[in-house]
């Protein structure tokens, strides 16, 4: 028989986040996504504007709120503008919310239970990437945790702190991702009411101390927002929450791109977010008998792990990041299943642990992964290096390269019209090189010659004519 020691279980939880921290500055920031999100990070320092997330320079952004944008300007204005810093804040909210997923486990099953959850958490795909990735999901994963928890802990132990504290979850989640957050625990905390008959003790939490606390902590920014720049309440509120999710094909989208995928495809993505433990879930089927001897508990936590995915199985936009707040749940019941088990099947779940986190941080060490169009982080440094003897301005050809303006302190530009070059100064130009199979013949009568080539990328200066 094998048992893993308490202690085993610490140091794989430990390695494992030791791992993901190790590998937060290895490799580059990538388009689009979490460069687009750094780069408006980096603005919000650079321009000591707090209030309105920046697109671009004199471009609010009003797509998300700024939770997450505050943690990675916060990070960079303490550790320097690098990967590292601007990573380094969804790393302390996965810490966070395994904090909070031991603490439950523990509490309600035993520690070892916890920690299988917090190595399950950690190690899944979704959860490994969320663990340090530039988005918005991470924060949002923490706020929707703290929340679920203290409904929890204010309705079956009366814990008045945890409730607030949960409701103080639900603020931050309104300033991480919208009121997406509201429907979501709120869906949840119905459900299980209902199911569970508590309505006496959903009466019993502090509704308006804690309804309080969640809109101190939330609407002044909202407000402000709306002040600083007219029309973002409208267009968040009712085009990025409504319109995008039930318009598939919603034209509204300022600063991305419609995500239209088939009804019920999230389910999948949940798969693949939970991967290598959803090889594991027939565990939950064979030991489903367990679950009935704390039928509060596994109700609550099983209503957790739907509703995230049942509610946006029915959206017209999906990504598979939206899966995340949902995995500390699936967590919870795979460690519940896993505890059952001994032997082979224990020693096979530890392999599994260690199988994504190893396999990144060979990854950021080997490099070759990462050489792809959307890493402009070697051209711009290049380009960087050139300033002191030659400087001349960089302009991306084609599409907005939001690599390339991180690793440029934002001076990279996008090209957008040739009659915009400058008629005398020498300068740089960046492009892809599938986009080079033609040549240059669009830049004649400029003399271009080729500087650099990197990440499938070349760097050229040009003189004017």
């Amino acid at each position: 028989m094998v048992v893993l020691s308490i202690r085993s279980l610490w140091w794989l939880l430990l390695g494992i986040l030791g791992l993901r921290l190790a590998s937060l500055g290895l490799y580059p920031l990538m388009d689009t996504s979490e460069a687009r999100y750094a780069e408006m990070a980096r603005k919000m320092l650079e321009l000591d504007d707090w209030v309105t997330p920046m697109f671009d320079y004199g471009v609010p952004f009003w797509g998300k709120p700024p939770l997450s944008f505050w943690s990675q300007a916060l990070s960079m204005k303490l550790l320097g503008i690098n990967e590292f810093a601007v990573r380094f804040p969804a790393w302390l909210f996965h810490l966070g919310s395994c904090l909070i997923v031991l603490r439950f486990a523990r509490q309600e099953c035993d520690l070892r239970t916890g920690l299988y959850a917090a190595i399950i958490f950690s190690s899944t795909t979704l959860g490994l990437l969320g663990a340090g990735v530039v988005l918005t999901d991470p924060a949002l994963g923490f706020s929707l945790l703290l929340a679920t928890y203290g409904f929890w802990q204010g309705t079956v132990h009366g814990n008045r702190r945890w409730a607030l504290a949960g409701f103080f979850g639900l603020g931050l989640g309104l300033l991480a991702k919208g009121p997406l957050v509201l429907v979501l625990v709120g869906a949840q905390a119905v459900a299980w009411t209902l199911l569970n008959r508590q309505w006496q003790a959903l009466w019993r939490l502090p509704w308006v101390s804690g309804l309080g606390v969640m809109l101190l902590v939330a609407v002044p920014w909202y407000w402000l927002a709306e002040v600083r720049s007219p029309g973002f309440l409208d267009y968040f509120l009712v085009g990025e929450h409504w319109k995008r999710y039930v318009v598939s094909d919603w034209a509204g989208d300022l600063y991305g791109s419609a995500h239209a995928r088939p009804p019920g495809s999230i389910w999948l993505d949940l798969l693949l977010a939970l991967f290598p433990w959803s090889l594991w879930l027939p565990l939950l089927w064979l030991h489903y008998r367990s679950y009935l001897r704390l039928p509060r508990y596994f109700s609550f936590v099983a209503l957790w792990a739907l509703a995230t995915p049942a509610f946006f199985s029915l959206s017209g936009n999906i990504l598979w990041t939206y899966v995340l707040p949902a995995l500390p749940a699936w967590s919870l019941l795979l460690a519940s299943a896993l505890q059952a088990r001994q032997g082979r099947t224990l020693l096979a779940g530890v392999g599994s642990a260690l199988l994504l986190p190893l396999g990144l941080l060979l990854a950021a060490l080997e490099g070759s992964l990462f050489e792809r169009p959307n890493n402009q982080q070697a051209l711009a440094s290049a380009w960087q290096k050139r300033q002191a003897s030659e400087p001349a301005p960089l302009y991306y050809w084609g599409r907005r390269s939001y690599s390339g303006e991180f690793y440029s302190a934002g001076q990279a530009r996008q090209l957008e019209a040739f009659s915009a070059l400058p008629a005398q100064a020498p300068f740089y130009l960046a492009r892809r090189e599938k986009d080079l199979r033609h040549g240059l013949g669009e830049l004649q009568p400029y003399d271009c010659s080729e500087q650099l080539r990197a990440s499938q990328s070349v760097l050229f200066k040009c003189q004017a004519p």
